[in-house]
């Protein structure tokens, strides 16, 4: 990633109204925030700290931006496209996944874009439970846009779904096994556009790292198989943007906190100029 930004724009969005399973998104984003706050400022893999020395500006939704999907897509979006405005780099913090809607579509009016999405779950619903905003109607709201769309570590999908990959050539879907066991499909990426937003849903994550999500499923890939992806998507495309979403969490699991503000840690890190 060339000509990084100067400055982190942190847009905490604690929505949560289609959630279909377990609840309590709306509370990782602070705890993502307080978990940086008491956790050693050092990254091994950057080997800074690079959230001492970036620049950063917080954006809290108010609760009353929070009532409606279309509501809170519009808020996310101009939060974002202010960010962008200064410079900077948007990383929302969620919150259920229907909340990478609003930074999509503000990176969008810049110019072509892809997204890479590291999850279980498809997401390719056209809607869910009555909603075409639903958590899991996400990434066909982002093919609606036009937005190709790349998914990493999908585990579960409906026979909708299944559908909609096996006709749409603009979407890439990498099961958990194969994200687990090889880097042969990083050659995806050579089909994305150059400008590509990178939406991380925690439950993407193999379950016995991260427990503490809204929609656990089995298997998928570990820590180190997402970052050295990361590593791999921020050196060869320009990333413009990101989100964290679907962290619910817990004390039992208070490592599965630890897990979500190290890889904001690290996006900041490898997204921003320090």
């Amino acid at each position: 990633m060339t000509d990084r930004p100067e400055f982190l724009g942190i847009i905490s969005l604690p929505y949560e109204t289609t959630t279909s399973f377990l609840r309590g998104t709306r509370w990782g984003p602070d705890a993502i925030l307080n978990e940086l706050q008491i956790m050693d400022d050092f990254d091994f893999l950057l080997g800074k700290e690079p959230l001492r020395n970036i620049k950063r500006k917080i954006i809290r939704a108010h609760d009353e931006h929070l009532v409606r999907p279309e509501v809170q897509i519009d808020i996310a979006r101009r939060a974002t496209l202010d960010i962008l405005a200064q410079g900077g780099f948007p990383l929302s913090l969620g919150g259920e996944h229907t909340v990478s809607l609003g930074p999509i579509r503000a990176c969008l009016e810049r110019g072509e874009l892809g997204v890479v999405q590291i999850d279980a779950h498809a997401d390719l619903r056209n809607s869910y439970e009555g909603s075409r905003y639903s958590h899991a109607c996400v990434m066909r709201r982002a093919r609606d846009l036009g937005c190709k769309v790349m998914g990493v570590g999908i585990r579960t999908m409906c026979a909708e779904e299944a559908a909609v990959v096996a006709r749409d050539p603009n979407v890439f879907q990498v099961d958990g096994r194969r994200a687990a066991q090889s880097r042969d499909w990083y050659a995806l990426l050579d089909k994305m556009p150059q400008r590509v937003y990178l939406t991380i849903d925690m439950d993407g994550f193999d379950p016995q790292e991260v427990p503490s999500v809204g929609t656990p499923e089995p298997g998928g890939p570990t820590w180190y198989h997402v970052i050295d992806f990361i590593f791999h998507l921020m050196k060869t495309k320009t990333v413009v943007g990101a989100d964290i979403v679907e962290l619910m969490p817990t004390v039992p699991f208070r490592a599965s906190t630890r897990l979500a503000a190290r890889l904001t840690q690290l996006v900041a890190g490898l997204a921003v100029a320090t």
